[in-house]
């Protein structure tokens, strides 16, 4: 392993940064993302999660980074407010109809998600998502408020079978999955749990977001590495050539990384991380 060169680290949240309980973040992480940036090296939380979110957390730890947010959708060289948004991407008004009228017959939980705002529709009518009852964005519901998200922009939908969270698979999923890739082919389709769909604009994907980064740093792939866990994770892992899958990683992220280190509840962002600045101080000398 030869990582002396990396010059911007691009790390995931759920299941890579972040402990299993999806809130908490190790001391030795938060270090060793400290240690890099005084090092030189720039670091950016990639993740799927809403702007506002990512941003609400590297506030509360005040963690030195950027933000690729919305698995794509967003690009920011920081955390709101203070952040310059420099990416924004969004479905065209007749892609977001025809999604919605695609999932609708399938019963499930369909989020549209907009710059501080998040359109609900679930059959049982009582579903919320998250950030809406944290307070962190403002929250709209019933098929007509996706309807009017869909005229003003839609950066993604987050559709989940069981609750917000997907946790559990649901045969729904996979053939709204199926369907949409059928009679949608364009727009960008995946996951971060068995039971959920992450549907963004045609060309929005981490990937994508992580190569836009890069260039307007200045850097190659080759100075780029990115920590992942999950299928959502996969276009900027195939992106950077420095991929590190974590140790609780599905399969497919293992396939394609170059490299694998411990498991997010053991500190492995931390492990990697320390790894490239014992590199970089043996090579200084």
């Amino acid at each position: 392993m030869c990582v002396k060169n990396v010059r911007l680290i691009a790390l995931d949240m759920d299941g890579t940064l972040l402990k299993s309980d999806h809130r908490t973040i190790s001391e030795r992480n938060i270090e060793a993302i400290r240690r890099a940036d005084r090092a030189g090296i720039r670091v950016c939380i990639c993740t799927g999660r809403m702007l506002e979110d990512a941003s609400e957390f590297i506030h509360r730890l005040k963690l030195p980074c950027s933000v690729i947010a919305g698995n794509g959708t967003r690009v920011s060289d920081g955390p709101l407010p203070e952040g310059k948004i420099l990416l924004r991407r969004r479905f065209s008004p007749q892609d977001a109809h025809r999604v919605t009228d695609l999932l609708l017959p399938y019963g499930l939980t369909i989020n549209a998600l907009e710059d501080g705002r998040v359109s609900t529709y679930s059959p049982d009518g009582m579903q919320s998502y998250h950030l809406v009852r944290r307070g962190v964005v403002k929250g709209c519901y019933g098929e007509a408020a996706i309807r009017s998200a869909a005229e003003r922009g839609v950066m993604k939908f987050y559709v989940a079978a069981d609750s917000s969270s997907g946790s559990k698979a649901d045969a729904r999923i996979q053939k709204a999955r199926a369907e949409l890739r059928r009679e949608l082919p364009h727009l960008q389709i995946t996951s971060s749990a068995p039971g959920n769909l992450e549907i963004m604009p045609a060309g929005a994907n981490k990937g994508t977001a992580l190569a836009y980064m890069a260039q307007r740093l200045g850097l190659s792939s080759q100075e780029v590495m990115a920590m992942g866990d999950a299928q959502n994770d996969l276009s900027m892992l195939r992106y950077a050539y420095h991929s590190v899958a974590m140790a609780n990683a599905c399969g497919e992220v293992k396939a394609v990384c170059r490299y694998q280190t411990l498991s997010n509840d053991a500190c492995g962002v931390a492990a990697m991380i320390e790894h490239v600045l014992e590199e970089r101080e043996d090579a200084a000398g």
